[in-house]
């Protein structure tokens, strides 16, 4: 309405500035005209009066004559005057208040025009036959009157009729553009704001619409809000090989069958390529997880796109209002992480997690904090023993790295330790490890404690050559012998680089150092490749010893891992272990170590030497008696 409002004001607006430009150019061709006629008339009728007063001063010469002739025609809009050779006014002078031409103009031409009090006025004069004097006469124009009243009338009609007829052009042609304009600024402006492929909100009003709920859950006490962000896994495929009409309908109807998903209040919005978003208003995460179980129900199922019968597969990450973000930006950029977490980790979906982000600002901070904590000895070295089962006697500890942060309290190792392989800090954290454990080692065997101390060996550190050499150097540096160090690898740190590794590890294991593959059962190394590995112990992952006591399946899987690696030659250590039963079950099975909070939780050295000399796992050493009482024989019950 107010563009139609404008457009009616410019056309009338414009059909008046016509109307004036009209009006002024007509006026000043008949101003121009006039003036032409009225000099016209000037020298006409001076001639005529001369003739006349000349012929009448021959038949009666005198003063007296050529007097009475003046005041017979000098009547408006006229004047008649008679001049002397000095232009002097003869006979009858104009009274002081009668316009007359300026005496210089006199003397200059014989002809001209003058204002006075803001009239026109022309003069001309010519010789008076017969004698030695001169006719003036003045013409006082009357083209001002005549002309403005004669034109004011006319375009006072004129503009009436014309304003009249252009007030209803302009309503109808303002109308008619204002609705034009509307229409495409509405085409325009969904353009700009939706997908042209699907139809749906693109980026631009995804933003807009979470910045109004996110406003309204401040200000209004809305409802807490949740960003799901979703990317197709091999997407590009469907292009590659199918080509790009089949991909653009696979989006059209993953986008059609998300939409009947969702609720009224819901935003579904096509992020760009192969990205959709979600945004929900939810006042738990319950309905969230309902909404993410239906969208991976749903799209697991196939599409029919031109006889093709299509699957597809989703990562879906998830940011909440305010627990992950109070703006847009930074909710869309926490679901955008959450999303690639989840495809990372081959996950259906994934909550945004600043420890996991790696471009959070904890996790930044956590980087520099890192690599200072290594350079100013902040990190701690505990200790979790392993008691041999049959003796009942601690040969060994696992050096476990712990780090108490000033700010965060003590960081959980899975993040700083992730951390630290993301950023390459792995090495020097390793070497730390390394060093301080051995140190502490070598001080026990001082101590007359001969205990073997393992360490955990990032996959990294695997790939690296010159490994052994570095190792030996330590240990010859600290003097303890080769065989008292353990390093723990996992199997999926031995498969990345399987040869490389195997050359390394064979290096490790000739200087004496002792092998051992930690988790195992939950990664995907070959038997042909364990066969040749040289190691000398399998750790069974807890996930595995946990259950076994009320779960048939792993209890089989914990005999045969254990009689597989007896077989090898290997021995195996047990870890989780958290009761007495589990401790007596492994016994019967025939497993050679135990490890787990019903032995003892990780330590400081300080604490761990305290709790060595009072522990009832060090007394059946000393002919004390045994911490537990074990079976005589091994149970066949699988369960």
């Amino acid at each position: 309405m107010k563009l139609h409002r404008k457009l009616l004001v410019y056309f009338i607006s414009l059909v008046l500035s016509v109307l004036l430009a009209f009006g002024y150019i007509n006026y000043q061709i008949t101003h121009s005209a006039n003036i032409d006629n009225e000099r016209q008339i000037l020298h006409v009728t001076l001639q005529y009066h001369a003739d006349v007063l000349a012929s009448r001063y021959r038949e009666q010469p005198g003063p007296e004559t050529l007097r009475h002739y003046l005041r017979e025609t000098s009547r408006p809009p006229f004047s008649l005057y008679i001049l002397n050779q000095d232009n002097q006014y003869l006979l009858e002078p104009p009274a002081a208040t009668q316009p007359v031409p300026p005496p210089e103009s006199l003397a200059q031409a014989s002809s001209g025009q003058f204002h006075t009090d803001g009239r026109l006025c022309f003069w001309e004069r010519r010789p008076l036959p017969g004698t030695t004097w001169q006719l003036l006469q003045i013409y006082h124009s009357q083209y001002d009157s005549n002309l403005l009243n004669s034109l004011s009338a006319r375009m006072l009609i004129t503009g009436l009729i014309i304003l009249w007829l252009a007030g209803w052009l302009g309503l109808i042609m303002s109308t008619t553009i204002s609705r034009k304009l509307q229409a495409q600024t509405r085409a325009i402006r969904h353009q700009s704001t939706h997908d042209n492929l699907t139809g749906l909100p693109n980026r631009l009003l995804l933003y807009d619409k979470l910045e109004k709920a996110i406003r309204r859950f401040h200000e209004e006490d809305g409802p807490p809000l949740a960003l799901i962000v979703m990317d197709l896994n091999h997407f590009k495929e469907v292009n590659d090989t199918l080509g790009h009409d089949i991909g653009d309908r696979l989006l059209c109807q993953i986008g059609e069958r998300l939409q009947a998903l969702l609720g009224d209040t819901d935003i579904l919005a096509r992020m760009g390529g192969d990205e959709f978003a979600i945004l929900l208003a939810c006042e738990d995460k319950s309905r969230v997880r309902q909404t993410i179980d239906r969208i991976i129900d749903a799209l697991q199922k196939n599409f029919l796109i031109k006889g093709l019968l299509l699957e597809t597969e989703t990562s879906l990450g998830v940011a909440c209002c305010p627990e992950h973000g109070e703006d847009a930006r930074t909710l869309i950029r926490h679901a955008d992480t959450a999303m690639y977490l989840a495809k990372r980790h081959n996950e259906s979906f994934a909550f945004y997690d600043s420890n996991r982000d790696p471009h959070s600002l904890k996790r930044l901070t956590l980087m520099g904090d890192l690599r200072r904590a290594i350079e100013t000895d902040e990190l701690e070295l505990c200790y979790q023993p392993k008691v041999e089962i049959a003796a009942q006697r601690i040969p060994c500890v696992e050096a476990l790295l712990r780090w108490p942060h000033p700010i965060y309290g003590y960081i959980q190792p899975t993040v700083f330790i992730a951390l630290a392989e993301q950023t390459g800090i792995i090495k020097p954290l390793t070497w730390w490890t390394l060093e301080t454990g051995i140190a502490q080692c070598a001080r026990w065997h001082q101590q007359g404690r001969p205990l073997t101390v393992a360490i955990n060996l990032s996959p990294r550190m695997l790939h690296d050559l010159g490994l052994p050499d570095e190792i030996r150097a330590l240990l010859d540096c600290h003097e303890l012998d080769a065989g008292y160090l353990e390093l723990e690898i996992t199997e999926s740190a031995i498969m990345q680089e399987p040869e490389r590794a195997q050359l390394i590890l064979q290096r490790l294991h000739d200087m004496g150092v002792k092998l051992s593959i930690d988790d195992f059962g939950t990664g995907y190394t070959s038997l042909a490749y364990l066969k040749n590995l040289p190691v000398d112990e399998i750790k069974i992952d807890m996930s595995f010893i946990q259950g076994m006591l009320g779960n048939r399946t792993d209890a089989m899987i914990v005999r045969s891992i254990i009689e597989l690696a007896h077989n090898m030659g290997y021995q195996v250590v047990a870890e989780g272990i958290s009761s007495e039963a589990l401790f007596r079950r492994l016994a019967r099975e025939g497993c050679e170590l135990a490890q787990g909070s019903f032995i003892s939780h990780a330590m400081s050295a300080a604490d761990f030497d305290e709790w060595y000399r009072h522990s009832r796992w060090n007394g059946a050493a000393a002919g004390s008696e045994p911490a537990v009482v074990l079976p005589l024989s091994r149970d066949n019950d699988p369960a």
